[in-house]
């Protein structure tokens, strides 16, 4: 998480993919001073935008600019 915190340019994004929620993942990015919106997705779309098939989970994790200035 640290390293990923270091990447990330000041506003910058870090969106991470699954295939299943896990819950003790986004307390993992919260712990280390992510601010986490946990986004439910159908792994694929028909012709009229319904979703089909399994679904997935996308994590976007943002710092808050006071974190930002110490994972540098």
């Amino acid at each position: 998480m640290r390293a990923a915190a270091r990447a990330l340019r000041p506003g910058g994004v870090l969106a991470i993919w699954s295939a299943a929620r896990d819950e003790a993942f986004t307390q993992r990015l919260k712990a280390a001073g992510f601010a986490v919106d946990e986004v439910t997705v159908y792994a694929r779309y028909d012709k009229q935008g319904n979703g089909k098939g399994a679904k997935h989970v996308i994590w976007f994790a943002k710092l808050d600019a006071e974190r930002q200035d110490t994972a540098l």
